[in-house]
């Protein structure tokens, strides 16, 4: 695989997105890798703050087969499985998908991810694949409220290098299950880490503050949540219903 490597980049997902447009043709998955971002981004037009040469940053351009436009959920799915297995098999504990697709380790975000497509006709023909994993990082800006990293949890100093290969490989083997339509495999490797499944948590929903249990995230990502009081199941949509997280002065796992 196709691996470019910068030293700072505005953006690995906008960098991405320049190289396609400059070869339209190409088929070929390639990755994205900056030491630094000047103008890195998130979901929901958050920035993406992370030192130089602390953490992995990356974008990883997949070109599926045949995926439907209505279908591109399983592009979160899949991703998100991989990061969370990642995590898992370098022994973070308690490794969770917070719905829609950030990783965290217990109530800590521990990885973001932004995902950009292009569409021809009904089908994605391009898929972005920004992914920002905190691994060296000790210190973060004030303005984040819930932040760690790999290092900060087990002590150890990782090589980067080292730590891209392993997820790839990773990655990879998740992103086949999108080529190969195997949504049940899919499904239940996102449901089985899904933070909050079948478990009380505090949630806001237009300004309205209440305990809710996810019950299910349907096939197009909308999730559904049970009101603990009421007994009410709603589906959301992206933005409608917001997690919140509670105020932690150190790294704490829930047990």
């Amino acid at each position: 695989m196709n691996i470019v490597h910068l030293t700072i980049i505005d953006s690995t997902n906008d960098e991405a997105q320049r190289r396609i447009q400059q070869d339209r043709e190409s088929k070929e998955d390639f990755v994205i890798r900056a030491d630094f971002q000047t103008d890195g981004r998130g979901q929901r037009g958050n920035i993406w703050e992370s030192e130089s040469r602390k953490n992995l940053m990356f974008s990883y351009v997949f070109h599926p087969k045949e995926l439907a436009v209505n279908n591109q959920f399983m592009l979160s799915q899949a991703t998100a499985a991989a990061v969370a297995e990642y995590f898992e098999s370098r022994n973070i504990p308690d490794v969770s998908i917070k719905w829609p697709n950030d990783i965290y380790t217990g109530m800590k975000k521990i990885c973001g991810m932004l995902i950009e497509n292009s569409v021809s006709g009904k089908f994605i023909k391009t898929s972005i694949l920004g992914i920002g994993i905190n691994v060296n990082q000790e210190t973060f800006p004030e303005n984040l409220p819930n932040p760690v990293s790999m290092k900060i949890i087990t002590g150890k100093e990782y090589n980067l290098d080292t730590e891209m290969d392993v997820f790839l490989e990773i990655l990879q083997k998740h992103l086949a299950h999108i080529q190969h339509d195997e949504r049940e495999i899919l499904r239940q490797n996102y449901m089985k880490r899904l933070l909050g499944l079948h478990k009380t948590l505090v949630y806001n929903s237009q300004g309205k503050v209440f305990k809710g249990i996810i019950r299910e995230v349907d096939p197009f990502g909308f999730i559904t949540v049970e009101n603990e009081q009421t007994g009410e199941c709603k589906q959301f949509d992206f933005k409608e219903i917001e997690l919140i997280i509670p105020e932690q002065n150190k790294y704490t796992t829930i047990k």
